[in-house]
């Protein structure tokens, strides 16, 4: 699938539900991270999914400051999808018009390291040199999840590992690779879907499953200098569930921003 005329290559899309503080101090500083300096051209969307109405009418007003060129906004109230509340907004953002789609949960925050580095351009080059490769994935805190990440045969290139899994916190996708896989495998069928602790199938299982079969893997570049973290902890250790505490995302976040993003005009604590 190529660009048509006057589409971009990328679409970056956001999934939000209620959360809207974090929001305002996620959504850019990802932002900042993904396309700073970039030669891709890219739309961003904010997609709301199950927003309540008041806090949609708090978004407008932001959009042109955080750089959002659509918003969605989507009830649950019919039609929805099966399992985790968030499969009903992931199922939602195949928009075929734009070759690649990169999908951002509002929890997620990332930091760049090295200024001169172009992640979308990276992401593309990784589709366009590895056509074994649908989707790619990062984030640095895998050590939480309950489906452990190991890798799946040797590496895709130097840095970048073929892995059995991935996470919904941030995705990046060839459509024309994923789309027909995924729709056999059930995607956008709105009973596919389970989440009980006792078996899960949720929307990043169905990824997982699209990257891992016949020949396809799963790029996860461990070595670029994009940090990607999710502003949550889980509830207990080894658990598939996280706190949903906007408290603790919001300490989560804080501890992030000093450590990535310190204020300069704070002074540095003295070790004794």
């Amino acid at each position: 699938m190529s660009e048509s005329k006057g589409d971009p290559a990328f679409r970056i899309a956001f999934l939000f539900h209620t959360n809207l503080e974090l929001l305002s101090r996620t959504l850019p500083r990802c932002l900042e991270a993904l396309t700073a300096g970039t030669r891709e051209s890219f739309e961003v969307v904010l997609h709301c999914d199950g927003t309540p109405p008041e806090t949609v009418a708090q978004l407008a007003p932001r959009l042109e400051e955080w750089g959002v060129d659509e918003l969605r906004v989507r009830r649950r109230d019919r039609h929805v999808a099966s399992g985790d509340g968030s499969n009903n907004g992931h199922r939602r953002l195949f928009d075929p018009r734009s070759p690649y789609l990169i999908v951002v949960e509002d929890d997620i925050v990332m930091y760049r390291s090295d200024p001169s580095f172009d992640v979308l351009a990276a992401c593309r080059r990784v589709f366009e040199e590895h056509p074994e490769v649908p989707v790619l994935s990062k984030v640095n805190d895998y050590h939480q999840w309950s489906w452990k990440l190991e890798d799946r045969g040797p590496g895709i290139e130097p840095g970048i590992r073929s892995v059995n899994r991935l996470s919904t916190h941030f995705i990046a996708y060839d459509l024309e690779r994923f789309r027909p896989v995924a729709e056999r495998f059930g995607a956008f069928d709105l009973d596919v879907f389970i989440d009980r602790s006792d078996f899960s199938y949720n929307w990043e299982d169905l990824v997982s499953h699209v990257g891992t079969t016949a020949d396809r893997r799963i790029a996860f570049p461990e070595d670029w200098p994009l940090d990607i973290f999710h502003c949550d902890r889980k509830v207990q250790p080894g658990s598939m569930y996280h706190t949903q505490d906007p408290r603790l995302k919001a300490q989560v976040l804080a501890e992030l921003e000093q450590r990535f993003r310190p204020d300069p005009a704070k002074p540095a604590e003295v070790a004794a």
